[in-house]
């Protein structure tokens, strides 16, 4: 099978998913294999028809690339350690915001041994767990891309006339004041709001979903309904659901909440941008018809909430992924057999 078919089939697959119901992240990983597979076929057209000088080129491009690698995977574990060091500074000690420089010293671990195996030992053993290390460290690089994808094409689509708005919690300060996370989700609702309201002439109820965490002063939709309150919403158009404390909650009880007054009523989830697609698959899983509208995230949190949404991601689907990585360790395994 050429890299232009399996990338065909690839694309259209995608484009199948993303036209009967966008809310998987599958169509990321789809839309990825489709680039991948139409790049292959392009690189091995061209190399085929090039000229010798382009023939040279092209071999000093892998050369290059293959020497540039241990680079980028330098620069991006110091990327990551420097990241976790700065968000820690401003946000305080979490081992959650940790997260990004772990990876960052896995990744300076690998150099490490790749470096002491190269100048020292020198022993074969070593370069092989090390290529599957980096084998893996590409299979998860992948899907973090495509979800990258994904979190993009969920939010495609034509905007419709909806009824109710459900805004996710996100977490209260010590105060009770929202979260600056949970204050762009709020102020995203209200924006919709009026701009439904100036549409369609109809009433709107917006559903402030969030229970109370044992750190909180009061149940997150109480706070939520003063936020909006404040910004000018109407009282009489917010509804507290006050009992969830779970994305997946979040929706099983709004959506509760909701039919009992209207069997059919019309909504869009409001979240934040990186937060959209799981709330999408959670719905889908839940045969609710909803899709998600993304709330803006402050630039300097977005990177590790985007890799904390992502890990939450693979744990939802663990038994998928941990069949890939099982697939990938005995595919490798059987090729260096083949080759000893």
């Amino acid at each position: 099978m050429t890299p232009f078919y399996w990338g065909s089939l690839a694309f259209v697959s995608a484009l199948t998913l993303q036209l009967t119901d966008r809310r998987h992240w599958l169509t990321g990983h789809l839309f990825l294999l489709a680039i991948i597979g139409i790049l292959l076929s392009a690189y091995k057209e061209f190399s085929a028809q090039a000229s010798p000088a382009w023939q040279f080129m092209l071999v000093g491009a892998k050369v290059l690339a293959y020497t540039l690698l241990p680079v980028v995977i330098l620069i991006v574990a110091i990327s990551f350690v420097r990241y976790s060091y700065r968000l820690i500074r401003k946000e305080g000690w979490a081992l959650h915001y940790s997260l990004l420089a772990i990876v960052g010293v896995i990744l300076l671990l690998m150099l490490v041994l790749s470096g002491l195996n190269f100048w020292l030992w020198q022993v074969p053993r070593v370069w092989q767990l090390l290529g599957l290390a980096l084998l893996l460290t590409a299979y998860f690089a992948f899907s973090f891309i495509a979800y990258l994808v994904a979190c993009v094409t969920t939010r495609m689509g034509r905007r419709r006339q909806i009824d109710h708005i459900i805004v996710l919690g996100a977490g209260l300060m010590p105060n009770g004041q929202p979260t600056r996370t949970l204050a762009f989700r709020l102020q995203a609702a209200a924006k919709y709001y009026h701009a439904q309201r100036s549409r369609y002439h109809q009433p709107i109820t917006i559903v402030v979903s969030g229970g109370q965490g044992d750190d909180e002063v009061m149940a997150e939709s109480t706070a939520m309904r003063r936020y909006l309150v404040a910004a000018g919403i109407p009282r009489d158009a917010i509804q507290e659901e006050n009992r969830s404390t779970s994305t997946i909650e979040n929706l099983k009880f709004s959506h509760a909440l909701l039919v009992r007054t209207d069997p059919f009523y019309r909504a869009v989830i409001v979240t934040s941008g990186y937060h959209v697609l799981r709330a999408n698959i959670f719905a889908r899983q839940l045969h609710l018809n909803l899709t998600g509208i993304g709330a803006r995230t402050p630039l300097y949190y977005l990177p590790f909430a985007m890799f904390r949404e992502y890990l939450a991601l693979i744990v939802m689907y663990r038994w998928s992924n941990l069949a890939m990585v099982l697939l990938l360790t005995a595919g490798y395994v059987l090729a260096l057999v083949r080759l000893v």
